[in-house]
């Protein structure tokens, strides 16, 4: 049975990314990423394009056996950048790709630092089209998709799955005695299943797919996985980024809201009113990259892949906290106004009691 295992890497790198500048500055052909033929696809629908390049091949040996890693990157405008690692296998079962969900070589080293060094060397790459690049890049999404050439020809891929249910389980869930999973969580690990033709399937779980199909058909579904990955990164990046900010905005607010404080209060206005525009413009735009999915097959199999990662969720997580920003930049602001208005109040009603005193000493003159 011919397969491949998939594994995404998904690195938040910058606030955005300037993909005109960076095809400049890669020395390897960049290209807008392209689709192959869509099942089901709506005519003319905008399709997010993020910049595309293949990387060169890599040897490893692992458990007495050598394999191909074939990696790619993507960098997205919205601060991402994903590592793409496929390694071709054969296999007797679906079962047997097991084996293949943590790789060690016979260096030590693991998938991830593969992955890693190809993000790093690309990131220094591109750092001058980046807009407020991270210090460095910290640990990646990390999802791994099962690509199996499927072994069907007009056969219902539903009643294929049937006869695989804990087969399927096991390997999602990477539980090797898969015989002993109860019913409960087979059915809570297949539940997103999506089918188009005869002969054809995906399986959706939050830390990895299986993905039955054409070789030729896999880069569409792949591409919709990869890109819930990236948005799952960014949402957590984003998510981190408030708490950093949160933390330090009420050590800001309370020594700001000192009687003598004046220019504190302003600087951290300044700051939070930054940190509230630069997360709500990064949001947004995270959420226009998958905006081109409509009612057909890409985008169930995307819906799948939202719910498993809770990306709703992440998403609300992030809108609950800029409101707690926002709150506590309208709490200052209506602080400094109302004392600034205290200083107004003050110095008309000192200006009155000099035009008094003025008045009084003239008079008696």
């Amino acid at each position: 049975m011919k397969a491949e295992v998939v594994y995404f890497h998904a690195y938040d790198i910058a606030q955005e990314a300037d993909l005109k500048s960076i095809e400049v500055a890669m020395r390897e052909p960049l290209e807008p990423f392209r689709f192959g033929r869509l099942k089901d696809s709506p005519m003319g629908f905008p399709v997010y394009r993020p910049l595309s390049v293949q990387m060169q091949e890599i040897t490893e040996e692992t458990d007495g056996e050598v394999i191909r890693l074939l990696p790619s990157v993507k960098i997205f405008s919205v601060g991402a950048l994903s590592v793409k690692i496929r390694i071709p296998v054969n296999c007797g079962s679906v079962g047997e790709l097991l084996r293949y969900r943590r790789l060690v070589f016979a260096d030590g080293g693991m998938l991830q630092d593969r992955a890693d060094q190809i993000a790093r060397r690309v990131f220094e790459r591109i750092r001058a089209g980046l807009d407020t690049p991270v210090e460095s890049l910290s640990g990646p999404e990390v999802y791994t998709v099962y690509c199996v050439e499927t072994p069907l020809e007009q056969e219902d891929s539903g009643a294929w799955l049937e006869s695989h249910r804990r087969e399927v389980a096991g390997l999602l869930a990477g539980e090797a005695r898969a015989s002993i999973l109860s019913l409960q969580e087979v059915g809570e690990t297949l539940q997103h299943s999506y089918a188009y033709y005869g002969n054809d399937l995906v399986v959706v779980d939050w830390d990895a797919s299986l993905v039955l199909d054409k070789p030729g058909e896999f880069s569409d579904t792949l591409y919709v996985m990869e890109l819930a990955s990236v948005q799952l990164g960014q949402w957590r990046a984003y998510d981190q980024m408030l708490d950093r900010a949160l933390d330090k905005a009420y050590d800001d607010v309370e020594r700001a809201a000192k009687v003598h404080a004046l220019g504190a209060r302003s600087r951290v206005l300044k700051e939070l009113r930054g940190i509230r525009m630069d997360i709500t413009k990064m949001a947004d735009e995270l959420s226009n990259i998958s905006k081109f999915f409509g009612d057909w097959h890409l985008a169930r199999v995307y819906m799948g892949c939202a719910e498993r990662f809770h990306l709703g969720k992440w998403e609300d997580s992030v809108i609950q906290k800029l409101r707690t920003l926002d709150s506590l930049y309208t709490m200052l602001q209506q602080d400094s106004n109302n004392r600034l208005m205290l200083i107004l109040e003050a110095s008309i009603v000192a200006l009155f009691i000099v035009d008094l005193v003025l008045i009084a000493l003239l008079g008696n003159g």
